[in-house]
């Protein structure tokens, strides 16, 4: 190989890295504009993750307050649930001392009807008491009606035979005092006395 042939070849070479390094500079500098647009990003990036960063703290915070408050709603609804079982047992107590008292209120309202039967038949037994002693009324009225006609005829038989026992009493009170005068006289004529009495 010639000289020239040798200088033409190292033109070729140093072209070559000529471009070559024109492309290494043009990628160096695309690389660079690409790792300041990605620092940018980065950064943008980081922003991002400290925000939320921030958020996660708001939120484990809020996390823990909402653990809180699901803790306290869990006492609640366990007391809930233990008040609700309580009322279920009164409420089946209650279940039982209803159907006891309905039992009780068929039971009265057995004997109710019984009773009620019981007052019937004593309504109509007294309505036929009634009926007949209507009937034994009306007749010891007849009865009372001829024992007052018969009371007002002894007492009319009574006032008669005291008018005569009354005009007896005066006859024979006037017979008495003419056998006492009669007595008189005649104890004077024993005793020499002639005068008679009128």
């Amino acid at each position: 190989m010639t000289n020239a042939q040798r200088l033409d070849h190292v033109e070729d070479e140093l072209e070559t890295v000529k471009r070559l390094l024109v492309s290494t500079a043009s990628y160096a500098e695309s690389a660079n504009r690409r790792l300041d647009e990605l620092t940018i990003k980065q950064d943008r990036t980081q922003s991002h993750l400290d925000q939320i960063g921030v958020r996660v703290d708001q939120l484990t915070i809020k996390q823990d307050h909402t653990q809180s408050q699901l803790d306290e709603l869990t006492i609640k609804q366990d007391r809930t649930q233990s008040h609700l079982d309580q009322i279920g047992v009164r409420v089946d107590q209650l279940t039982i001392k209803q159907d006891h008292t309905q039992s009780q209120l068929d039971q009265i309202g057995s004997k109710v009807d019984q009773l009620s039967d019981q007052v019937d038949n004593f309504i109509i037994h007294t309505q036929r008491l009634f009926t007949k002693a209507g009937g034994e009324i009306e007749e010891t009225k007849a009865r009372t009606e001829r024992l007052e006609a018969l009371m007002l005829k002894l007492d009319r038989s009574f006032e008669e035979q005291k008018s005569q026992f009354q005009e007896f009493q005066l006859t024979t009170g006037a017979a008495l005092e003419r056998i006492d005068r009669i007595l008189d006289y005649l104890l004077r004529q024993q005793g020499g006395n002639p005068n008679l009495p009128s």
